[in-house]
């Protein structure tokens, strides 16, 4: 017999998440996977957060940042090591995507050292140097990735998403 395998409930952040949020962050800042979000941060920018819960445990969170004109990041993207390979990290990426198509989003992208989820879901790859040099992207970079140390030698890959033709 198979086994169902249960989906998390994926509802909008509140302020009762904010350490939540913060330690499911920090397995990945540590790894260089995320950016760190200090409680400040993740408080200032609740509204972009969307997390997943089972049982009512915290277990997942991503964020959509908006850059105007429908132009969208999926970022801070984690889930509870005891919860990966179910799908969680496809259902928040899947949310994000619901959510930036009712704020009339066009264009999400990404950027990640684990490409597969967001190939699989429809991404495709840009070049870094590519990314990095185009003006739709530039609030990002002088926002982000002109502070970072590895802007030079950047090793993420660049993903992005048409959400309307």
């Amino acid at each position: 017999m198979l086994e169902s395998v249960k989906m998390p409930l994926i509802t909008a952040a509140t302020e009762d998440d904010i350490d939540g949020i913060e330690s499911l962050l920090a397995p990945n800042v540590k790894k260089q996977l995320v950016l760190a979000r200090s409680k400040e941060d993740i408080l200032s920018h609740l509204a972009n957060f969307l997390v997943a819960r089972e049982g009512g445990r915290l277990i997942g969170c991503a964020a959509l940042r908006g850059f105007g004109e429908g132009l969208y990041e999926i970022r801070s993207l984690s889930v509870d090591a005891a919860f990966m390979g179910r799908g969680i990290g496809t259902c928040l990426v899947e949310a994000c995507l619901e959510k930036a198509i009712g704020q009339d989003g066009n264009l999400v992208f990404t950027l990640t050292l684990r490409p597969n989820l967001f190939l699989r879901l429809g991404f495709t790859e840009v070049p870094i140097k590519t990314f990095h040099r185009d003006d739709k992207f530039r609030e990002k970079i002088g926002a982000d990735c002109r502070q970072c140390p590895k802007f030079d030698a950047c090793n993420e890959i660049a993903l992005v998403r048409e959400l309307k033709a």
